[in-house]
């Protein structure tokens, strides 16, 4: 019987990625040739940074979740203050026994570089201290009808009553007064299904899509124009499926808003992976550019197992949202001391990754082309242009791969390439099958700390670039969050590489992969380079080259504000 049901769910597997790949077009495999603008992108960097949260907390104990992830090493970004926080479902009120001092706790977790969402919806639920007053006003839809929803029982915010909205807004200052950086506005809107129909101001009806775009577009706007446009919220992009295979349902967020996307509330083993990877490829066939998941899963039917934990932290380094929530039981210290290397490693590596992944998101943004793009094969996707990510989604370590066209490296071992074809391969827990397209450009940065990184030897204060050449020319649109960014690029015959950067205001380092040794490295047009003896000469001198014992070739310049133009010859 086991195998009957395994098969079966196999072939849903197989139909779902087929459904995915080729239900709105092929995701192409060839980067798209539109110029990128290089304006600063609409949300900030930090939505893609680690964030860590749990569901039935107090304000110590969300310090000290966030504490004991950095003291092991861990770097976290964001942290969310989840329900209940509030003394009920949207007063805005700090429960004053959970988070009396909520203000000064969000105070100190910026100090140590932690941004702060907090959990919000559009319903007031009876017994609430504001309801009585909005109802007798009638800010709510339907009068202040009532009905039952995951979260209690309560009335729905009439988005289409100006003074309802303004009132409403006031209630959100309490919160917003006090400097956090978003709401992860969760999902509530379905329930107003319940009112049959819907009637806001003017007794007009109000449809379910225009509700949805009414509520999540007042929490992200409102707070921008108020605190500033580094603050965005995270909501349900593509919520659940419907059926087993095929049919979801729509959008619950606009893709114009939703930037820090994540898609919940998976079970803790692997039916709720796969569940996740679901939700975030239809999310991508909808146009989200930002999505992530619960690490580990949401909902609790035993202990997350290890290997579970592993392989979806290992997935979410590399999505562009990577959060670990809902308790300690996801804490990776609390299984074992390789649990918590591999899972470090993997945060480590998700934030060295951020240069590359704002900047293919704020391209896809850009272009209407999805920064998770499914392709052939089980669970595969490409992350921006250059990335090909084959999830695990069960246990073991074999996973089979399906190559694109072109040649693939293999992340943690750049000895092992691939060409197009399927091959099955045997991956280890502490590695996870990841591969970078030959020709690409892979700006990084640099993470403080002994542990893992992409390519050792980044420099602390430099954008770090990957180049790992063919022939032709290579361009990488590099975005900054607040200015304009810059472009970066190599073209490549058989006797020389040029490397090319647009005006920035930090120095650089290449990291060329593949290159036989070179003659002569220089400016174009002018002095040659100083050539290292290593890679602290190199660091030393802040403008030079080095060639190490693997034949990579690295190259620093100090001084790049005006663009520079190097040309290494072979």
């Amino acid at each position: 019987m086991d195998a009957i049901s395994g098969f079966f769910s196999r072939i849903g597997r197989l139909i779902l990625c087929f459904v995915f790949v080729f239900s709105s077009g092929f995701y192409s495999q060839k980067p798209n040739k539109a110029e990128p603008t290089l304006e600063p992108p609409e949300w900030p960097v930090w939505v893609h940074r680690h964030w860590v949260w749990e569901n039935d907390g107090t304000q110590e104990s969300a310090m000290e979740n966030v504490r004991s992830f950095i003291e092991k090493g861990i770097p976290v970004g964001a942290v969310i203050i989840d329900r209940p926080w509030a003394t009920e479902c949207n007063t805005f009120i700090p429960h004053p026994e959970l988070y009396p001092d909520l203000a000064d706790y969000v105070n100190m977790f910026h100090d140590i570089g932690v941004r702060v969402f907090i959990w919000a919806t559009s319903v007031i639920n009876e017994g609430a201290s504001n309801f009585e007053y909005a109802k007798e006003k009638g800010y709510f839809l339907n009068g202040g009808k009532t009905v039952k929803w995951w979260a209690g029982t309560g009335a729905y915010i009439d988005y289409t009553n100006p003074e309802a909205v303004e009132w409403w807004h006031w209630q959100m200052d309490n919160v917003l007064d006090m400097g956090i950086d978003g709401w992860k506005v969760d999902q509530s809107d379905v329930h107003m299904l319940k009112l049959f129909p819907a009637k806001g101001y003017g007794n007009k009806y109000v449809s379910w899509a225009d509700y949805k775009d009414l509520f999540f577009r007042d929490f992200y706007e409102y707070t921008r124009e108020k605190s500033g446009k580094d603050r965005v919220i995270s909501a349900r992009p593509v919520d659940d499926f419907v059926f087993t295979v095929g049919f979801w349902m729509p959008p619950s967020a606009a893709p114009d808003i939703n930037f820090a996307a994540w898609v919940g509330d998976q079970y803790n083993d692997w039916g709720g992976l796969r569940h996740a990877l679901n939700n975030m490829f239809a999310s991508a066939k909808y146009g989200y550019v930002s999505c992530g998941s619960d690490i580990g899963g949401f909902r609790i039917r035993e202990r997350t197992e290890k290997e579970v934990l592993l392989r979806w932290a290992q997935l979410g380094a590399f999505c562009p949202v990577m959060e670990n929530g809902n308790n300690q039981s996801r804490a990776p210290w609390t299984y074992d001391d390789e649990t918590l290397e591999i899972y470090r490693n993997f945060t480590v590596l998700h934030h060295e990754l951020i240069p590359y992944i704002y900047s293919r998101a704020a391209y896809s943004y850009e272009t209407g082309k999805a920064m998770m793009r499914p392709q052939p094969g089980e669970y595969m996707y490409l992350l921006g242009d250059d990335i090909l990510v084959a999830p695990f989604f069960e246990s073991g370590n074999a996973r089979e791969v399906r190559f694109p066209a072109g040649e693939w490296i293999y992340m943690f071992d750049e000895t092992k390439t691939y060409k197009s074809g399927k091959q099955t391969l045997e991956i280890p827990l502490d590695e996870f099958p990841v591969f970078i397209r030959k020709g690409a450009v892979i700006p990084l940065d640099y993470v403080e700390g002994d542990y893992y990184c992409l390519a050792n030897g980044l420099f602390e204060g430099y954008t770090n670039v990957l180049a790992y050449p063919v022939n032709g020319e290579t361009k990488f649109g590099l975005y900054e969050e607040d200015k304009n960014g810059s472009m970066l690029s190599y073209s490549k015959n058989n006797d020389a590489l040029t490397l090319k950067s647009g005006e920035t205001d930090r120095p650089l380092l290449f990291r060329i992969y593949g290159e036989a040794a070179p003659q002569s490295v220089g400016f174009k047009g002018g002095p040659a380079l100083y050539e290292a003896s290593s890679m602290a000469g190199l660091k030393a001198e802040g403008t030079g080259y080095f060639v190490d014992d693997g034949g990579i070739i690295w190259i620093a310049v100090e001084d790049a504000a005006g663009g520079i133009e190097i040309e290494v010859n072979y």
